[in-house]
């Protein structure tokens, strides 16, 4: 493997800058709830993050519920300025906070898959079924709200300028599975394929910067679908939870083996993606790897800067 190449971005405390062409929408990036958080910031296990391109202000998840509002306010971030909100699964670690966001944010255009109110449960070796379904409560306000602001993401779309959802991924790798014992039922007869999961690219002039939430659909088969989507387009960076963790290493070296080939600059891992991948990547890519946390904050510096 070739040394590692000097980084176009740069890493400054929590903030990284991407060193890019002038032009696109794309203005950067907050993680707002993470596993692991920045001095200041609660930490829990979830994920949610703000993202400013094309003219709005997206947010995708919330996380449990019990950090998202205090660590929106202590990066400077009211919720109701947000103009359009993504749940990309319907797990509680990712839709516990939709009644803060709806509370302060009303307005706010909901996008979403049909499935995200689906009964599911993790079911592992040794221990009692544990309920993961978006709250009951949750998914009463996500139903309620009026068709003008719920979007169903049956396939493919754009939701602003130079932003686009995946809709439902094609699994087509033999070796990516949803990343854990889930299941629709407590008994664990009916398997859950999480058909729901779902991933963002945001175009920039470098290239598609992809934000996954938990890429229960594996990181392959969202990368290859992202691509086919967009006419082929450069994988510029990806962010986000991969679900990693219990990977083997068969599936960890077809995923670099993979990764080698869509070449991102960077990635950003966390939440779900495991320190044994994030650790593997470093070692087998020439890609820039951070760890990604509460509070983690990119921002797209031009090249003319």
């Amino acid at each position: 493997m070739s040394l590692r190449k000097p980084p176009t971005g740069t890493l400054q405390g929590e903030s990284f800058s991407w060193n890019g062409k002038s032009g696109g929408a794309f203005r950067g990036l907050q993680i707002l709830v993470d596993n692991i958080a920045a001095e200041g910031l609660v930490a829990e296990h979830g994920f949610s993050v703000l993202i400013d391109a094309g003219g709005r202000k997206i947010l995708m998840d919330t996380g449990q519920g019990h950090a998202l509002e205090q660590n929106a306010a202590a990066c400077g971030f009211e919720l109701a300025d947000a103009d359009i909100f993504v749940l990309s699964h319907g797990h509680y670690d990712h839709t516990g906070a939709v009644d803060v966001v709806l509370g302060e944010n009303p307005e706010i255009q909901v996008y979403g898959h049909p499935k995200i109110f689906s009964e599911r449960f993790s079911i592992y070796p040794d221990r009692d079924p544990k309920e993961i379904s978006m709250p009951s409560e949750q998914r009463l306000l996500v139903a309620n709200l009026p068709d003008s602001h719920l979007h169903w993401v049956r396939e493919p779309m754009e939701i602003a300028a130079g932003v686009g959802l995946t809709g439902p991924i094609p699994r087509s790798h033999a070796l990516e599975d949803t990343g854990g014992p889930f299941f629709c039922d407590r008994e664990g007869q009916r398997p859950d394929p999480i058909r729901d999961d779902m991933a963002m690219w945001i175009e920039t002039p470098d290239g598609l910067l992809v934000v996954c939430g938990c890429c229960h659909s594996g990181l392959i088969n969202t990368l290859d679908h992202i691509r086919n989507t967009t006419g082929g387009k450069r994988i510029l960076g990806v962010i986000g939870g991969l679900h990693l963790k219990s990977a083997s290493e068969e599936r960890l070296a077809a995923t670099v083996e993979a990764l080698q080939k869509f070449a991102p600059a960077f990635m950003v891992p966390c939440h779900c993606t495991g320190a044994t991948a994030v650790n593997y990547f470093r070692d087998h890519l020439d890609a820039e790897i951070i760890s990604g946390f509460a509070g983690f904050n990119m921002r797209w510096r031009t090249n003319d800067e």
